[in-house]
């Protein structure tokens, strides 16, 4: 078995090029909602994976992280402002009450 010369590369599974087929495969599975979190994982995590294929699964968990995180932020900024105008009438006399006292 010969070694190749320093500076090329041996294509394999791991690091050949994505065909267009195989961009439109990955695509349309990712499109699917519960299997594409199991795919995502499976692609990101596996050590057989192809490269550019883990590298895109990498990149969309990150992003799904982040805007889960952007949304319960929101979420929770929404509950706590609901709160608050819930109950506006009750502080309105407390803030009314401070600024007679500070004013």
């Amino acid at each position: 078995m010969t070694t190749p010369p320093v500076g090329t590369q041996t294509l394999n599974d791991q690091n050949r090029p994505l065909t267009v087929g195989d961009w439109v495969i990955t695509l349309i599975v990712l499109s699917i909602p519960v299997v594409n979190l199991i795919f995502l994982l499976y692609w990101a995590l596996s050590s057989n994976s192809n490269v550019n294929r883990k590298n895109l699964c990498i990149a969309y968990l990150i992003l799904m992280a982040i805007f889960i995180g952007i949304a319960i932020v929101f979420g929770v900024l929404a509950l706590v402002l609901g709160l608050f105008a819930e109950h506006a009438d009750s502080l309105h006399g407390v803030v009314y009450g401070l600024s007679n006292f500070y004013g």
